[in-house]
């Protein structure tokens, strides 16, 4: 009997992520919504990372694992784009977490807009989010192509969920792109419909040393900073928050 695909694929891109990998699949795996399967491509990690994933794998069948040589983080996602099945496609990374209702709002929110292409929302600084955390910059429920100027970073990629054909449509991420891969992907799924980055709390963006990008963080002032370690900033009014 072949079993109904899930209406949410996760792609999970990973190399030598042990440090906080077990924390951002727990997150992961515990949302309240469950209909899901978590694909971790290991791009060919040297560190503690396989056997994290076997060990979490054989406690949960969701989470399905694909091992492959180094190629780098487009080709990671590519590869988990191919064995994904559900309708929709969510991002993560290795050292974020995701707050437990992320998935049940996003889902909710695909459901109820049939003109929105990919849903956002906001990363937090603080993994207990009050309202003076800092918090990336946006909130407009709709983006324009223009929105995504290398000056203005309003989505970050570890928390979207876009349409399964959306991504098909567009070719997935492309290898010239690599290093703003998502801003190309924002860009070119933004020609295809509404790009929506309603202002609630969906995922604890880790801020580590072996972070390569940093995300821009507005605080209650308006100023923009992209800081080392978390901060206290606060908004004027702050935004929803999945708990």
């Amino acid at each position: 009997m072949t079993r109904r695909p899930p209406r949410v694929s996760v792609l999970l891109p990973c190399y030598n992520g042990a440090a906080y990998l077990e924390e951002a699949v727990r997150s992961i795996l515990l949302q309240t919504f469950a209909d899901f399967e978590l694909i971790v491509v290991d791009d060919g990690s040297t560190d503690a990372t396989a056997d994290i994933l076997a060990r979490m794998g054989r406690r949960d069948p969701r989470l399905r694992v694909v091992r492959q040589p180094n190629g780098g983080i487009v080709a990671a996602l590519n590869t988990a784009i191919a064995h994904a099945r559900g309708e929709y496609i969510a991002r993560m990374d290795a050292d974020d977490v995701s707050f437990p209702e992320r998935f049940a709002f996003q889902v909710a929110w695909l459901d109820a807009h049939p003109a929105t292409v990919l849903v956002g929302g906001y990363a937090v600084g603080d993994p207990r989010p009050t309202p003076a955390s800092v918090r990336t910059t946006g909130g407009a429920t709709r983006a324009p192509i223009w929105w995504f100027s290398p000056t203005r970073r309003r989505l970050d990629a570890p928390l979207i969920m876009m349409r399964a054909t959306t991504l098909k449509a567009i070719g997935g991420y492309r290898e010239g792109y690599r290093h703003a891969e998502d801003y190309d992907l924002f860009i070119r799924a933004g020609t295809l419909g509404r790009i929506d980055n309603p202002p609630v709390d969906v995922l604890f963006y880790r801020r580590h040393e072996g972070r390569s990008r940093s995300p821009t963080w507005k605080s209650r002032s308006g100023r923009r900073f992209a800081p080392k370690s978390t901060r206290s900033g606060g908004r004027a009014s702050h935004p929803r928050h999945c708990p």
